[in-house]
């Protein structure tokens, strides 16, 4: 591919400071009154009469003419822009009290001083330093798009903020958007989340498209895209935003979510808000919040050593505005709640694979060979996979691998028995204080392939025979070198390609049926627990999922006391799965305690009127009376518990007449009484369950 540039005219746009919600980058010896400004972009290299054209094992493509821009997803772009705009970073760093900040085409200013003058001094400075790079450079400063705000606790320094950019006068503005962020003054985030609001309101409506209380998508197809299309713009960015938001401004975005678990459940409005947003499967934005900042915090922590967000995290700064909380502090205190302050975070994978690997020489089988259920006989299971490794070298290497994690979330510990030609060997590793089952599998193999690369020459020819009973960690590795995203599964990956002209085989065994290797791994599994764990280094995604968990269970423990917490104790709901989306919205309604088409609650709401009665609250009204048994009022927990029209089919699902709260979780049980209900209530719409 060939081209040149020539010459680069574009207008910068917007604006600010990036990164300043808990003081993080501001001095510590001076209050942070003032940022701005310029986002300056590569966007219109004229390329005019140059063309191109791509080559591909010696075949020419046609050739195109390239009138602007760098090509969409060129490897050449990013480096090209960063030696481009290196000197503009250089120039900017000679303004003393101001950070530069850039993310791809975006650069914004940090300036900071002991009075609101000396700020407005330096961002003066430093917006004349931009105006000169960009007119050596030949571009042209947009001042009508660039944005100043002022970040103090005091109202009168925000007064007449007036900044000269290339000859524009700039004031200063109430909020600033960057990055899809909006700031404000205190940082409270008010207007950002306001902003989030009004985008999701039409995502909600799209959402409420799909299904009603009779039609519809199914539950877990609901889930997915509550999940991905509305809490996913809800949480851009959010490890950052959302640890400094104020509880009122959070609450604008959790009448979003309570919409959302509405439409994913069917439930009427007046549905409590905790047993809602559990039946839908969600937990509330605040309960993400602690999540959302591990995440960043380790996400810091698994950088190099000399990566700016890793210098970023492991700042001590002082807290500037009194109201405000940072990321920083809010991930630490969570990890120091479930002692895991001091845990060693393994280090991201900055060097993948590449694509072109040959993996040739590694085959990977997840079964073996005749369909074997996971309900069958030991000594059938066992006999099948005897049967398919007989197949394989005798004359091998061979590893029996296992791990396992203590609940398959913490405590991971993972073993090995190695057999060579010359004997055999053991190995025993702790795979962290908080760890997946497939992950402390993953351990458990990269720690044998360590051990044979060891024992072996590394050139050795000889087979290797791995066997694992974990079906995920070999689906992990089956989908191929280039493939992986996790520092684990690389370094696997690496050592199976250490010795080319060795053939391997990663063989899938059934679990706990009497293979002599099998079991002898699961023994020194076992042994690994004694070994200490708080020294094994931990991902990123273990971190982040045990403390999202802590955050759930906290939520849950809060739970009033009600007819739904004594069903789900502290669980959580699972989907309705093998139902109608009608029978689907009454185990909802029903377990949660607002069902729709129960008599009580439409003459609560003034929807079941009578001559005596238009419209109260008392259940023991007249008109709030179960018209199946008319004994009390047809609530939730009558309906499934105590109607005596019902008996028989309580004793044929539960095997008791008055069965314990917590069977109804089945829903498709809680599905068969309320159909049950309907049918002895208005027998001529409904057919016989």
């Amino acid at each position: 591919m060939s081209s040149r540039i020539r010459e680069v005219d574009c207008e910068p746009e917007q604006t600010i400071l990036r990164s300043t919600i808990n003081g993080d980058l501001i001095d510590t010896s001076e209050q942070a009154h003032l940022s701005g400004f310029c986002d300056q972009a590569l966007s219109s290299v004229d390329l005019t009469d140059d063309y191109t054209y791509a080559e591909v094992n010696g075949v020419r493509s046609s050739s195109r003419p390239f009138r602007a821009g760098l090509p969409q997803g060129s490897v050449l772009a990013p480096t090209l822009f960063t030696l481009w705009s290196a000197d503009l970073v250089e120039e900017l760093r000679k303004v003393d009290g101001t950070s530069t900040y850039m993310y791809a085409d975006d650069t914004a200013t940090l300036s900071s001083g002991a009075t609101i003058a000396q700020a407005m001094v330096r961002a003066q400075r430093a917006a004349d330093l931009m105006a000169a790079w960009a007119r050596k450079w030949k571009m042209r400063l947009a001042g009508s798009k660039t944005q100043v705000l002022v970040l103090s606790q005091r109202h009168e320094d925000a007064r007449d903020i007036v900044l000269r950019v290339d000859g524009t006068a700039v004031k200063g503005t109430r909020h600033l958007h960057l990055l899809g962020v909006t700031f404000d003054r205190l940082l409270h985030f008010g207007e950002h989340c306001s902003r989030l609001r009004r985008k999701v309101k039409p995502r909600v409506a799209q959402l409420r498209k799909l299904t009603a209380r009779s039609w519809g998508l199914q539950e877990p197809q609901l889930r997915t895209v509550a999940n991905g299309h509305v809490r996913g713009a809800l949480e851009y960015a959010a490890a950052a935003w959302l640890p400094a938001a104020s509880e009122s401004h959070v609450e604008l975005l959790e009448r979003e979510m309570r919409a959302t678990a509405r439409v994913v459940t069917g439930c009427p409005i007046s549905t409590p808000r905790d047993p809602l947003m559990a039946e839908a499967g969600m937990v509330p934005v605040r309960a993400r919040r602690e999540a959302l900042a591990v995440r960043l915090t380790t996400t810091a922590a698994s950088q190099r050593t000399d990566d700016p967000l890793r210098e970023v995290a492991a700042r001590t700064t002082p807290r500037r505005l009194r109201t405000t909380t940072g990321w920083r502090d809010v991930g630490r205190e969570a990890l120091t709640r479930l002692g895991l302050q001091e845990t060693p975070v393994e280090e991201r994978l900055h060097i993948t694979l590449p694509p072109w690997t040959d993996c040739s020489g590694v085959a990977i089988r997840l079964d073996v060979g005749a369909a074997v259920s996971r309900e069958a006989r030991d000594e059938v299971r066992r006999a099948a996979a005897e049967e398919h490794l007989a197949t394989l070298p005798d004359q091998a290497t061979w590893i029996w691998s296992d791990g396992s994690a203590e609940g398959g979330v913490a405590s991971g510990d993972s073993g090995a028995l190695i057999t060579l030609p010359s004997g055999e060997e053991t190995t025993r590793t702790p795979a962290g204080a908080v760890c997946s089952s497939t992950r402390a599998e993953l351990v458990a193999m990269r720690a044998a392939l360590e051990e044979v690369q060891q024992l072996e020459d590394a050139t050795s020819a000889t087979p290797l025979v791995l066997c694992t009973d974990s079906q995920a960690a070999l689906a992990t590795l089956a989908t191929g070198a280039g493939e992986q995203r996790t520092t684990l599964g690389a370094e696997t990956w690496r050592l199976l390609l250490a010795a080319p002209d060795r053939p391997t085989w990663l063989q899938w065994v059934p679990a706990h049926c009497g293979l002599p290797g099998n079991e002898r791994a699961d023994e020194l599994a076992k042994e690994a627990s004694s070994l200490p764990q708080a020294a094994a280094p931990v991902d990123v995604r273990s971190l982040t999922k045990a403390v999202g968990r802590a955050a759930s269970k906290a939520w849950r423990d809060r739970w009033p006391d009600s007819f739904f917490r004594r069903i789900m104790r502290d669980r959580f709901p699972t989907p309705v799965l093998n139902e109608t989306r009608e029978d689907a919205v009454n185990v909802h309604q029903l377990r949660a305690g607002h069902w729709g088409l129960s008599t009580s609650y439409l003459h609560r709401i003034g929807r079941h009127p009578t001559p005596t009665c238009q419209q109260c609250e008392d259940l023991k009204c007249r008109a709030a009376l179960c018209l199946v048994c008319r004994e009390e009022a047809d609530t939730p927990e009558h309906v499934l518990l105590h109607c005596s029209c019902l008996a028989g089919m309580g004793l044929r699902l539960f095997g008791n007449i008055h069965p314990d709260a917590t069977r109804l979780r089945d829903g498709g049980a809680v599905a068969a009484l309320a159909r049950g209900f309907l049918c002895h209530r208005e027998p001529a719409g409904y057919g016989r369950p």
